[in-house]
């Protein structure tokens, strides 16, 4: 299974746009859209996170790799007035970020294009601002992606990741998790690593931060949320990530505390 398959194989966009509708008839606000939009760790409380170091730089043109069903893009096209560019390989999950979009509150048609991040298709210094957020634990070739990364943003433009990373004990890993069912999928480097290959790229790296504590806490909320559920909340992972997220979830968890995976954020800039 390729990972454009991971994603979209388990997803009924009909079925969850109609749900959608129903619920919210006068279109669902970011909170409201959560649940589904938000499946990276730490949820929408981490990507408001990222929402204020963003500010900090006041960014007028922003590219989001691996931007998925849109979450963190509607976030800041919320409170920012930046253009905001989405890239994600799984066109399905670009399609319904389209589809979420018109039925948000916000009513907006999102600039989203379908490519592989590791040949990204825009002019040199497009942008001045790139984020990923739990994307380059599914691109194969790091180096290739940061290269066009810095190729794509502008002199002093600004580069944040907020990712899972390697851990100290990468034999405790367990599958599957949301972003891969198996070991082939999954594309996870040590910090030190992330951190070499970001200078090899032309990259200065500054700032560096160990989520790992914050984010083992959240997922243990989640957890305890999710075990009280039942029946299946109608707006729910499930619908994206099929059933196998019972597993992910749970399986998360224990690779946080196990250290197997880390969560950082990095602040880098050209």
């Amino acid at each position: 299974m390729d990972i454009e398959q991971h994603y979209s194989d388990h997803l009924d966009q009909s079925e969850l746009l109609n749900q959608l509708r129903q619920r919210y008839p006068d279109g669902p606000n970011i909170y409201q859209l959560a649940p589904i939009d938000q499946l990276h760790i730490g949820g929408i409380k981490a990507s408001d996170k990222l929402l204020q170091r963003i500010k900090q730089h006041r960014p007028k043109r922003i590219l989001e790799i691996g931007s998925g069903i849109g979450g963190l893009m509607r976030l800041i096209r919320s409170q920012l007035t930046a253009d905001v560019i989405g890239i994600d390989i799984t066109h399905s999950f670009n399609t319904l970020n389209h589809a979420l979009s018109s039925l948000n509150q916000l009513h907006d048609n999102p600039e989203i294009v379908t490519a592989d991040a590791q040949q990204l298709p825009f002019a040199d210094s497009s942008f001045d601002y790139i984020i990923f957020q739990h994307s380059l634990l599914n691109i194969p070739d790091t180096l290739s992606c940061l290269l066009e990364c810095h190729r794509v943003l502008a002199p002093q433009g600004h580069l944040l990741l907020h990712e899972v990373l390697q851990g100290k004990q990468p034999e405790q890993m367990c599958y599957p998790v949301p972003w891969a069912r198996n070991a082939e999928q999954s594309h996870l480097l040590p910090q030190a690593k992330l951190h070499h290959l970001l200078r090899k790229a032309g990259f200065n790296i500054d700032d560096a931060c160990n989520w790992s504590e914050e984010a083992l806490q959240w997922r243990q909320r989640q957890s305890g949320k999710e075990q009280k559920r039942s029946p299946e909340p109608s707006l729910s992972p499930v619908q994206v990530l099929g059933a196998e997220f019972r597993r992910m979830g749970p399986n998360v968890m224990n690779n946080l505390s196990s250290e197997a995976v880390e969560v950082w954020e990095i602040m880098a800039s050209r």
